[in-house]
């Protein structure tokens, strides 16, 4: 199904710049602004310079300077031949060790509704604009949209083991102490890679607004369904669904002041069954996946787990896959419905949190908090085949993959 194909790298030169992790950073749209500011304090030629914007009518002029002025004093090179890349990134979570790969590569650019390329988010117009413009100047792949495919055999990994024992092409630590290891695959010595891709979908994990600016740029230079055309591919990083090591975590709600004179136990009580929970029941709940629809809710003092009355005979309506969904029961049941939060003004009310003991301790100050548990990965592939989406910060893959490690030039 999918096309893959090599492609020449462009990445930072190690004979210029030694330590890799004064450089690369997360992807643009996790970094706040605090962080902004310490990357781009942190080296000159740390990858925030080049990937975010710095005011609010960026049009990415400056940023193509840099990659010109970069090239051409020798901080970036690219690679002399077309290369897979294998991405490696190694960390610790749990106190247990783990260590992910992702495989580089340009894919051939298809609109969703083909079923080549699957997502699972909706995408809002202007984070697209803001990497159509900066695609447009750059003329580049600046990072990959991070991907999956099903490889339950492991025909991937047999292939990445004839290369990780090779000096790696990149190898650095970030301060989050991951390792993040890049080797250069010789295309014509890993023939078996785009063969398997040939009968398999991929599915986008992280990357939905840079896979459609991509897709949007391919159409506005004519070069969709050229495939000869470098505009016609973007480039991805892909996991296995089944590695272990693909990690996905919950991100639990905190609705910000707001007025809920009219939400009682009894308003919530005809939707939800709730149960009184306690504090190292929640902890427990958090760190398991669970087959139906639940999540834990702390409201006005108290703390209940939370579950919708109704979902087994919504699954014809929401789709099979969606109704199973927690976040769907807790985002668009309980606060859409019961408490006022739309799309408009999601971002206002609703604060998104990871940390669930930082969480907690903010309880006193909150009216109403969400707890989830952790999704299934193949919650998300299960919503993509049945070309469903999932809300906003549904998901959370661990770690975020590293922007600035290789890039891809369309020009040339």
């Amino acid at each position: 199904m999918a096309m893959i194909s090599p492609f020449r790298g462009l990445h930072y030169n190690t004979q210029q710049i030694r330590n890799l992790g004064d450089v690369i950073t997360p992807p643009y749209d996790v970094i706040s602004k605090e962080d902004a500011k310490r990357y781009l304090a942190r080296s000159p030629y740390n990858f925030a310079h080049v990937d975010l914007p710095h005011n609010e009518h960026e049009d990415y002029t400056n940023a193509s300077v840099l990659l010109a002025k970069w090239r051409q004093h020798g901080i970036l090179k690219q690679d002399p031949g077309s290369n897979y890349y294998l991405y490696r990134q190694t960390f610790r979570m749990n106190d247990k060790l783990h260590r992910r790969d992702t495989l580089m590569c340009a894919v051939e650019l298809h609109d969703f509704s083909e079923g080549i390329i699957r997502p699972h988010e909706n995408t809002y117009g202007k984070y697209k604009a803001d990497r159509l413009q900066i695609l447009r100047q750059t003329k580049c792949n600046l990072s990959q949209v991070f991907a999956m495919v099903k490889d339950p055999n492991g025909v991937l990994a047999t292939s990445y083991a004839k290369w990780e024992y090779q000096t790696p092409l990149l190898n650095g630590k970030t301060e989050d102490g991951i390792d993040h290891t890049v080797w250069a695959i010789e295309a014509a010595k890993a023939k078996e890679i785009p063969e398997f891709f040939k009968n398999e979908p991929i599915y986008i994990v992280d990357g939905h607004h840079r896979y459609e600016s991509a897709l949007m740029y391919a159409r506005e230079t004519g070069a969709l369904g050229h495939p000869e055309n470098p505009a016609a591919h973007t480039l991805f990083a892909i996991a296995n669904v089944f590695d272990p090591a693909l990690i996905v975590l919950p991100t639990h709600r905190r609705l910000r002041d707001s007025n809920l004179a009219n939400v009682d136990r009894q308003t919530i009580e005809k939707r939800f069954d709730l149960t009184s929970m306690t504090y190292d029941e929640l902890k427990s709940f958090v760190e398991t996946t669970h087959p139906a629809p639940q999540f834990a809710l702390y409201f006005k003092g108290d703390l209940f787990l939370c579950r919708p009355k109704s979902w087994i005979s919504e699954q014809e309506a929401l789709g099979k896959s969606v109704a199973k969904l927690s976040v769907i029961w807790s985002d668009y049941k309980l606060l859409q419905d019961l408490c006022g939060v739309t799309e408009e003004n999601r971002s206002e009310k609703i604060s998104y949190e990871k940390d669930l003991a930082a969480l907690w301790e903010k309880r006193k100050e909150s009216s109403l908090i969400i707890f989830h548990a952790a999704p299934s990965i193949l919650d998300v592939t299960n919503v993509a085949d049945e070309k469903r989406f999932m809300p906003q910060k549904s998901t959370f893959f661990y770690p975020k993959l590293g922007a600035g490690l290789i890039l891809r030039n369309l020009a040339g």
